[in-house]
């Protein structure tokens, strides 16, 4: 049988969502996986590529065990690397589709910040994340070329990092954001709620969208129902928890530690002022709509007013940018400024 010929972060991630484990013992691969999880295609995965499993996971192993924030997502390539900071969720992995989209010739790590392994304790401000951050890419990669990236309010930490790699002698060629927020979005109650409101239209509409693609009414009507399920479901939780007071993380330390890092990160961008940046800046955004979203994106011009910006599609949605389906024309928005920066240079 062929196999998927997805990267190797992106068939672990795959198997992560399933809860199923893989692990190296010495020279053999382990695996532990829910009842019916390991379907035919999974195994046929794990026979087949156990040799690049192995060697992906003892590199990730070796990179933790000396800089723990820096997960390889693609490590190989001549381009600049790429190191991007997650939104406010920590969540490394929402780079693994924007990755595999720039190619095998781009290497890409994404940071993990402190909180989520449970060894650590989440930061209390933008300027100690980034600190934290430059420490260990000088000492896996020391002096660069790098680019930077952020997505959501990842931004704040990317353009912090930067400017301290830069203090340090470092060369740090773009900070790229991706869907960025600025931090005056949560100091204002007008502009936050209209950030929110943004969001749930364009969610309806994102669904109006798919509905749209579906090839009959009974597909339809069944799309509505789950998703009716789904929010009645969480609507559910919610109540359980405005009742017995208690977090729905709660016994699950996974879930704990990330809504702890989460509400530490949120509290930490409400407090940053970004300082003037005169490097190389590009913003990603979704379509020009999202100039109306509330989240204030050409607000980083005050600090970078040079700043390029690049626009997506009108049909992208937002939060979901960097997944399929959005993420192949943002992809190709980042191969267009790296164009515009080698004519520049030559």
């Amino acid at each position: 049988m062929k196999t998927d010929p997805m990267k190797i972060p992106d068939l672990l991630a795959e198997f992560a969502s399933k809860d199923i484990t893989v692990w190296v013992d010495g020279d053999h691969l382990r695996c532990n996986a829910p009842a019916g999880a390991l379907t035919p295609e999974f195994r046929d995965q794990l026979r087949d590529r156990k040799s690049e499993i192995i060697a992906f996971l003892n590199m990730a192993a070796a990179t933790v065990r000396q800089q723990p924030a820096i997960v390889p997502l693609q490590p190989h390539g001549t381009q600049t690397p790429i190191y991007a900071v997650p939104g406010h969720d920590g969540a490394a992995m929402a780079y693994s589709d924007l990755s595999r989209h720039l190619g095998d010739d781009q290497p890409f790590f994404a940071l993990e910040p402190p909180g989520l392994d449970g060894r650590t304790e989440p930061k209390e401000s933008i300027e100690d994340i980034a600190e934290y951050f430059a420490d260990q890419i000088l000492e896996f990669h020391p002096m660069g070329p790098y680019v930077l990236a952020g997505y959501c309010s990842g931004a704040a930490v990317a353009l912090e990092l930067a400017q301290r790699l830069v203090q340090r002698g470092a060369e740090v060629r773009c900070v790229a954001f991706f869907g960025p927020l600025h931090p005056s979005t949560y100091r204002t109650l007008p502009r936050l709620l209209l950030f929110y409101a943004t969001r749930q239209v364009s969610a309806v509409a994102m669904h109006l969208r798919q509905l749209a693609k579906l090839p009959s009414l009974e597909a339809r009507a069944q799309y509505i129902t789950d998703r009716l399920r789904k929010r009645r479901e969480g609507n559910q939780a919610h109540l359980a928890e405005s009742r017995t007071g208690e977090e729905p993380a709660k016994g699950d330390p996974v879930l704990a530690r990330r809504e702890r890092l989460k509400v530490a990160i949120l509290a930490a961008f409400r407090r940053y002022a970004p300082a003037p940046y005169s490097g190389r800046l590009c913003l990603f955004l979704p379509n020009k709509a999202y100039l109306r979203s509330g989240t204030g994106p050409l607000r980083w011009l005050r600090v970078a007013p040079h700043a390029e910006v690049y626009y997506g599609p009108k049909h992208c949605y937002g939060p979901h940018m960097l997944q399929e389906p959005y993420v192949p024309a943002i992809a190709e928005l980042y191969r267009q400024s790296v164009r515009k920066s080698e004519r520049a240079f030559f």
